[in-house]
């Protein structure tokens, strides 16, 4: 019923089976990405929470850092004998200047100093400021006063953040009237008035106090701020002005309720979902804030999970959509390919089929075969189709281009190409005749089976149309070319191994016929005369070769090869063996005649030629020796004319001044015939040996008269010419002026 249901309704598969698998993702997939979705949600409000806490204590410790520097400021300025002056005393007004000074020195060195006060219970001494020395009716800060006379609620050592008169608007208009300053308080000890009678007052610059609070945030998504410990606001912030009072803020309480050093939580301001991150100052007991909105925090993880889910959406819609299409269009004939390829895949692998090929091996290789009772057995245990006593024909393939087949693919490759072949005879062979297939050589398959008749295979058009449609779809399908070669048909089995050591021998004539072939014993192109090996050809190779004739060379081998192609193929392989005796010797001539090496060995080349499956091949191979051989001379000549010229151009430089300098003279002192001489120059000069040597003259001629006071007929004479008028003739060839004229224009160029 099961089976059923598979190959008739592939929807109905999918389904049962696939269906829930489906689904099962789907909810796996959700379940999954939530999980994620809220891991990866903790995590970022962890590293938000890592950063800003970070953030908080670098802006701590700066804060830290700036009192303990304003501390150590006051301390030092309150044991400097000038301030101190100041402090218990009116100071002559002789020494403000000295006394500015010092002052004006200590907010040079601390550029978080914005102003300095100096008051000893009667005046304010003030730097930077209009006048020096204020008393308490002049002063324009009068804030300071309410600080000075509360020693109650400002202690020493404590920070109050106010605003103060800006001395720069006086100067210029366009500044604020007065500048918010954290003032710090430094006074020796307590007044049991409750005022300050000797203080100093450091006030520090609002914008110290912006640049010490620290943010790695690049997108500035998050507030910080600080608040002192009666929730009063200390530093900027985006929503609430400076001095803002906050202490009534839900988050504040929550923060001021907890006793811990620094933490976060998760609340509602002003309607703003918001993550904020605080942590405790050891200066001034303040509260550092960090409030940072959440969407801002999880935006980036809500996009990927909108993303993820509409991607799983996506997927799965797909998913079912080609999976309703692909069970429709390919279930079935993938089935089909998956079961074809599992029944080759086992029969390759069975133990049967490698015990049957080695069975039939023996069969084949055996020289004295009997049809014994035990023999049937073996044929009935492998199941052998063949009738043993029934008329046999056998039919041996041969693969094309063997060597390239090795080379492109490897052992295992190799075989399953084979085993290839032998399905594609199966297929055609198994409705008409019975047969089997048997692996010879790597390069060989024998197709042994039984004939209704001992009819000759070339005569039966069945057979042949049977094996070219083989061949073709072997090409086809395999990309691989092959060769046929047919025996005679004979009885029985009992003569297998002489048969087929006949038919091996005759795929030989592949050679001649070529790739892709189909060799019959009795149509082979065979003369019955008897071969005789033509002498006066090896002859003229061998002086072809010595004399470096590569297309006269070419042209008499293939005139041999071909003779002999038309003779038995032991014919042909003895002819191609006296051919490389006989290149061999040429070349061992060239060698000795020119004292060169050609790269030629002949065992190798001897094994290379058994390998050549085809004349065409030996030609082309024959052909890349000869032309080896002919480029190998043609160096060697080269460089001897090389060297001949270089001979007769030194003799020429050497003698041009010896009017019998000729041809003749030069010939024979190089051990050379004038008339061979002329014409070796005539080519590779493409100048004769006298319009050398004029030129030679000419050339040194010239020279004597622009560097000389001789007379010309005495450099006529030095440069080798006897005749004054063939001289003249020559030189105005060669400059197109007279000797007498060359020699005044090289004067005026001077």
């Amino acid at each position: 019923m099961f089976r059923k249901l598979i190959f008739k309704n592939p929807y109905q598969l999918f389904l049962t089976i696939l269906l829930p698998f489906l689904l099962s993702t789907v909810l796996l997939l959700f379940a999954q990405s939530s999980l994620l979705s809220r891991y990866f949600e903790n995590y970022a409000l962890q590293l938000v929470y890592n950063q800003q806490k970070t953030d908080l204590q670098n802006t701590s410790r700066n804060v830290s850092v700036m009192a303990q520097t304003a501390k150590s400021l006051a301390v030092t300025a309150f044991f400097d004998s000038t301030i101190k002056n100041m402090l218990f005393s009116d100071i002559d007004p002789q020494y403000y200047i000295m006394s500015e000074d010092k002052l004006r020195s200590y907010k040079v060195i601390y550029p978080f100093l914005q102003s300095m006060y100096i008051y000893n219970g009667r005046h304010m001494y003030v730097s930077p400021s209009e006048d020096f020395v204020y008393d308490r009716s002049s002063f324009a800060d009068k804030g300071v006063f309410s600080i000075l006379d509360n020693t109650q609620h400002n202690r020493s050592n404590s920070i109050v953040l106010r605003s103060i008169p800006n001395v720069l608007a006086d100067i210029d208009t366009n500044v604020n009237k007065f500048i918010n300053v954290y003032s710090f308080l430094f006074y020796e000890s307590p007044v049991k008035s409750g005022k300050v009678s000797e203080g100093i007052i450091l006030n520090l610059s609002e914008e110290s106090i912006k640049q010490s609070i620290s943010s790695s945030d690049p997108n500035n998504r998050n507030r910080i701020f600080i608040v002192d410990h009666d929730g009063k606001l200390m530093s900027d912030d985006t929503i609430h002005p400076l001095r803002s009072d906050l202490s009534g803020s839900n988050y504040l309480q929550t923060i001021n309720s907890n006793s811990a050093v620094s933490g976060n939580l998760r609340m509602n301001i002003d309607g703003v979902d918001s993550f904020i991150t605080y942590a405790s100052t050891e200066a001034f007991d303040w509260k550092l804030i960090s409030i940072t909105p959440y969407n801002e925090i999880v935006k980036d993880i809500e996009r990927l999970k909108a993303k993820t889910y509409l991607f799983v959406f996506g997927f799965i819609i797909g998913s079912v959509l080609l999976s309703l299409y692909f069970s429709r269009r390919l279930y079935t004939p993938i089935k089909a390919v998956i079961q074809n390829y599992n029944m080759l895949e086992n029969e390759k692998k069975n133990d049967f089929y490698y015990k049957k090929q080695d069975f039939l091996r023996k069969m084949l290789h055996t020289d004295d075969l009997i049809l014994t009772e035990s023999m049937h057995k073996q044929f009935d245990k492998y199941k052998i189709k063949l009738e043993p006593r029934e008329p046999i024909l056998l039919i041996l393939i041969k693969l094309d281009n063997f060597m390239d087949f090795n080379a492109k693919y490897n052992l295992a490759d190799r075989n399953l190409l084979k085993f290839g072949i032998v399905n594609i005879v199966s297929e055609l062979y198994a409705n008409m005749y019975p047969f089997e297939c048997i692996e010879t050589e790597e390069d060989q398959i024998l197709i042994v089976m039984n004939g209704s008749s001992l009819e000759l295979p070339s005569k039966n058009e069945r057979l042949v149309a049977l094996v070219k449609e083989i061949q073709h779809n072997t090409e086809k399908y395999l990309n691989i070319s092959t060769s046929f070669t047919f025996s005679e048909p004979f009885e029985s089995l009992t003569s297998l191994n002489f048969q087929y050591l006949k038919t091996l021998d005759l795929s030989y004539y592949r050679l001649i016929l070529g790739h892709k072939s189909l060799i019959f014993y009795d149509h082979l192109p065979i003369k019955a005369e008897d071969f005789k090996y033509p002498q006066d050809q090896d002859k003229a190779l061998m002086e072809a070769l010595i004399q470096g004739q590569a297309e006269d060379a070419k042209k008499i081998v293939f005139d041999i090869i071909r003779n002999a192609s038309q003779y038995s193929y032991t014919v042909l392989n003895s002819v191609l063996i006296q051919l490389l005796i006989s290149i061999r010797y040429a070349i061992e001539i060239v060698e000795a005649n020119h004292s060169m090496k050609v790269n030629f060995n002949f065992n190798m080349y001897f094994i290379k030629l058994q390998k050549i499956e085809t004349l065409k091949q030996i030609e082309s191979d024959f052909n890349e020796l000869f032309e080896d051989i002919s480029m190998a001379l043609e160096a060697k000549k080269d460089n001897k004319y090389v060297q001949l010229i270089e001979d007769v151009n030194q003799i020429i430089h050497k003698e041009f001044s010896n009017p019998a300098l000729s041809l003749d003279m030069i010939a024979e002192q190089v051990n050379l015939n004038p008339e061979y001489l002329r014409k070796l120059l005539k080519k590779h000069q493409l100048i004769s040996v006298n319009d050398l040597i004029n030129q030679v003259r000419l050339k040194y001629a010239s020279e004597l008269i622009t560097s000389t006071e001789d007379s010309i007929n005495a450099i006529m004479e030095k440069s080798g010419f006897l005749s004054r008028s063939h001289f003249f003739t020559l030189f105005k060839k060669a400059y197109g002026i007279t000797p007498n004229q060359f020699r005044s224009n090289a004067k005026s160029n001077k």
